[in-house]
């Protein structure tokens, strides 16, 4: 008969234990529910607690960012045009050092060849006066 009772109060205890679990849950849940409409609430959160857009305050807060913003862009623009007038003279830069590249490409092309006329015309002239015979100097 006591086997029968703690049988019986066993599965009693567990669905009390168990409800009371519950209702210690339910109570958290609801009391952190609340203090969150509360923090809300107190913040200005809702939406009658914003200002209309036709108040003065509003207008002239609107206007300070605005102000920024243009003063802004106008530096990044002036920054821009720095930025493309560094980069159209260093083109022209880089046009005029290929052009002297060029030039002085040309002249050692031309001096080159007078090198060679002139070695050539030295060669014969060496051969016919009986200098020792060695190799004929290279040409480039």
């Amino acid at each position: 008969m006591a086997d029968d009772a703690l049988s019986l109060r066993g599965p009693q205890q567990a669905a009390h234990d168990m409800r009371g679990r519950l209702a210690i849950t339910l109570a958290a849940a609801l009391v952190l529910v609340s203090g969150g409409w509360i923090t809300l609430w107190a913040a200005g959160g809702g939406p009658s607690v914003a200002p209309a857009p036709h108040e003065p305050t509003a207008t002239v807060a609107n206007r300070r960012p605005a102000g920024e913003l243009l003063e802004t862009t106008k530096g990044l623009q002036v920054t821009q045009q720095q930025a493309v007038d560094q980069l159209q003279v260093v083109q022209d830069q880089l046009v005029a050092q290929r052009a002297e590249t060029k030039r002085l490409s040309e002249q050692i092309a031309k001096l080159t060849e007078r090198l060679d006329a002139l070695q050539q015309s030295v060669a014969p002239s060496t051969r016919a006066t009986g200098s020792p015979s060695g190799p004929p100097p290279k040409s480039r």
